[in-house]
């Protein structure tokens, strides 16, 4: 009965979506719009409108997230979700090598709508014991998305990774008020207030805002936002940089809060390297 009642719940929330984006639809359709319009679009960006809108509050917001497509279905069945709070992590009896060998490249700043982020373009890696990972993009919450005993830091930087058979490792850097990081203030200096703005081409290099030590925690999750993919291996730097108050403010008034709460651990371990 239980069961039954849940799925009449969600049936009943995919048909007001469902009339919602019929009754806006048809109001779109009576606009008068320059024939050709769709069709001068890149095709990433027709399939991104025809994808379910997440955010962060209200009836799109994390609690929501299973319900507003079927393929966002792991956020809420998954077992390995993401974030979570770091609690008592094993001390690893084992040896686990970071190396970093990231590359200075010419970049753009990107707002999406829910972050900002930068596709990292050069051949920059990260070799995780015998395994090489290339940087692919990196994106900032605020605050941040994990937890340290509870504790959250005022922003969070995901340095996100992949292999040649599509395996996934987010590197986290946590970011603490303190003094104004210049690295940050080459990006923020660029970035878009809006979706539709393109940021000037910038020369960074990622190695600028890693902190000195590789002392880290490791677990296995999951990407933070919809569909919530499992099997991603975590990978928080355990020294947190420095920003401003000025900076997270900066971040702030354009993105809002974008962090998902703390999911359930489910006995996985946390080891500390």
């Amino acid at each position: 009965m239980i069961k039954n009642a849940v799925r009449a719940k969600r049936f009943s929330y995919y048909f007001a979506v469902s009339l919602i984006g019929l009754l806006f639809g048809t109001a779109a359709a009576t606009e008068k719009k320059p024939a050709g319009d769709q069709d001068k679009l890149p095709k990433a960006q027709q399939d991104a409108r025809l994808q379910s809108h997440w955010g962060y509050m209200g009836i799109e917001g994390p609690t929501h997230w299973a319900m507003l497509s079927p393929q966002y279905m792991t956020c809420e069945a998954g077992s390995k979700q993401s974030p979570i709070n770091i609690h008592a992590p094993r001390h690893s009896n084992t040896q686990e090598t970071l190396a970093f060998d990231y590359k200075p490249t010419p970049v753009h700043v990107a707002n999406n709508g829910h972050t900002i982020q930068v596709d990292y373009k050069s051949y920059s890696v990260l070799h995780v014991n015998d395994r090489t990972y290339r940087l692919r993009q990196f994106h900032f919450h605020d605050p941040s998305e994990h937890e340290i005993e509870g504790v959250r830091y005022p922003m969070e930087l995901h340095l996100v990774h992949q292999d040649s058979r599509g395996h996934i490792v987010v590197v986290s850097v946590f970011l603490e008020l303190g003094a104004a990081n210049p690295w940050i203030a080459k990006i923020w200096n660029w970035m878009p207030k809006t979706t539709t703005d393109v940021s000037t081409p910038l020369f960074i290099n990622v190695a600028e805002i890693l902190p000195s030590n590789t002392h880290h925690y490791t677990y296995k999750g999951s990407l933070t936002t919809p569909p919530c993919t499992e099997g991603v291996q975590w990978i928080l730097l355990e020294k947190p940089v420095q920003i401003s108050v000025d900076q997270q403010k900066r971040f702030a008034d354009i993105i809002g809060e974008n962090a998902r709460p703390v999911q359930p651990t489910h006995d996985r371990n946390v080891e500390e390297y």
